[in-house]
């Protein structure tokens, strides 16, 4: 027995090296493609992330997904190296075929990663329960047979987990209680079996956009499965199978829905919505998302741009407290000055920076520039975007010269104290700084979490104490 585990770690050990090495070959061959440049750099980015994982993996088990990863990366690197020879004519006759080739192997490579964060949990899982016994306030514990094989969670503390299709369809009730629906995906309202309630958000399949779809699937998943943080919506799991990917997360942390669904309807069933009833719990909803964006930008390991900062990524918990979501776009920082390039602009009209738009050049700025959009709608009540007859308009520039004007009066949504429109003109002057067309020229989010707070501080001072 002992001879086959050892077997079996070598076996494991050589696999990883040997894609180890396809992802070091991938990488250095992308930076000499002649044809297919930004294609063949998007691949190598890709495949990047995977290098690090492979060293965390020595439980036999893996083995075989390890073998069918390394096939796809043995085809990716062939790819690349065909790009290495520049020929106009090869190029003009097969330029479909080669497009396709890339989305292809994509798809496999998006696969093969949904895959791993699971593996590396149970390699890791399996060598601690070797040297640690679980703890019973945290163990994960099966459900009574008489039920689909879910997880039960014992303790709010967990690690997010896969789950079936057939799992989801139990949890839904045959997805039974739809939450809400827009153009991307519908979210269902669940029960776990320990009693937890869940929202359940399943991204719809849009045909000839499913590459972009499950690359933003992949995006989401490997980076919300490690975020920890009170402003960040938590993940408890995800399905990948078939066609189905969806996400589950705790309903209590999305319990009040978005805070652009507060700003345009002032809450659900046609009541006052206490987010933007006063202007404290506006300027606390801010603190709080601001809060969020600022760790993932110093903070999450590793550190992170967020790419689709907007209203409609900010939920609202049973407390009334902001979390950010929409992880879909995410995209890893890497060690730049200048911003890093990348092959599509993400984010909604209205939100997106200028600068990042003209030059595909992302960077933790353009979260700011994205976040000074939303800071504005706070303010205004207002959409990031509309039509003024046939010509698109923003909010950015509608609002940030009356601002710099010194006339934030004019553009408020509600009248507020004097003492109040002290901190207002605080958090407005934030806003405009966001959006100066620079990226350089823009304050970091923590500069912003700090006047978020002076601002709030400001309104709190106003309040009559209690005794």
């Amino acid at each position: 027995m002992a001879a086959t585990t050892v077997a079996g770690l070598a076996t494991v050990a050589q696999l990883a090296l040997y894609v180890h090495g396809l992802v070091t070959k991938i990488t250095s061959a992308a930076e000499t493609a002649r044809q297919n440049k930004l294609e063949c750099q998007n691949l190598a980015r890709r495949v990047s992330v995977i290098g690090d994982l492979l060293v965390q993996l020595q439980d036999p088990g893996v083995a075989q997904p390890l073998a069918g990863l390394g096939d796809t990366l043995q085809e990716a690197h062939d790819l690349v190296v065909a790009c290495q020879k520049w020929s106009a004519r090869r190029k003009f006759l097969y330029a479909d075929d080669q497009a396709e080739r890339f989305r292809e192997v994509n798809r496999r490579i998006d696969s093969h990663l949904i895959l791993i964060p699971l593996l590396s949990h149970i390699s890791i899982a399996r060598r601690l329960d070797q040297i640690i016994p679980p703890n019973p306030t945290s163990v994960l514990l099966p459900v009574a047979p008489t039920m689909p094989a879910m997880v039960q969670y014992v303790s709010s503390t967990y690690v997010p987990v896969e789950f079936a299709s057939s799992e989801i369809v139990f949890l839904t009730g045959n997805f039974g209680h739809v939450l809400s629906e827009d153009v991307s995906a519908t979210v269902y309202k669940g029960r776990l079996h320990d009693g937890l309630e869940v929202a359940v958000k399943s991204l719809k399949n849009h045909g000839q956009q499913r590459h972009e779809q499950e690359g933003a699937f992949v995006a989401e998943l490997e980076t919300i499965c490690h975020l920890r943080h009170d402003h960040v919506v938590p993940l408890v799991g995800w399905c990948a199978e078939d066609d189905d990917r969806m996400f589950v997360y705790q309903y209590q942390h999305t319990s009040n829905g978005t805070l652009r669904d507060h700003l345009m309807q002032g809450g659900s069933g046609g009541s006052v919505s206490p987010v933007t009833s006063s202007w404290k719990a506006r300027v606390q909803a801010l603190l709080g998302a601001s809060m969020a964006v600022d760790h993932l930008h110093r903070a999450a390991g590793p550190r992170i741009i967020h790419r689709n900062v907007s209203s409609s990524s900010i939920l609202l918990d049973e407390s009334w407290a902001a979390r950010v979501s929409g992880f879909g776009a995410a995209v890893l920082q890497e060690p730049t000055t200048g911003g890093q390039l990348v092959g599509e602009v993400a984010g909604l009209f209205g939100y997106i920076d200028p600068e990042y738009r003209r030059t595909r050049l992302v960077s933790t700025a353009s979260d700011v520039y994205s976040f000074g959009v939303v800071m504005l709608e706070v303010l205004t009540g207002r959409p990031p975007s509309w039509e003024e007859g046939k010509d698109p308009q923003t909010l950015a520039g509608f609002a940030a010269p009356i601002i710099e004007g010194g006339n934030l009066g004019s553009v408020l949504d509600c009248r507020p104290s004097p003492v109040q429109m002290e901190a207002l003109n605080l958090v407005a002057y934030t806003a405009a700084r966001c959006l100066w067309p620079q990226p350089q020229d823009r304050p970091a989010m923590s500069n912003v979490v700090t006047n978020l707070e002076a601002a709030l501080g400001l309104i709190d001072s106003s309040e009559p104490k209690r005794h």
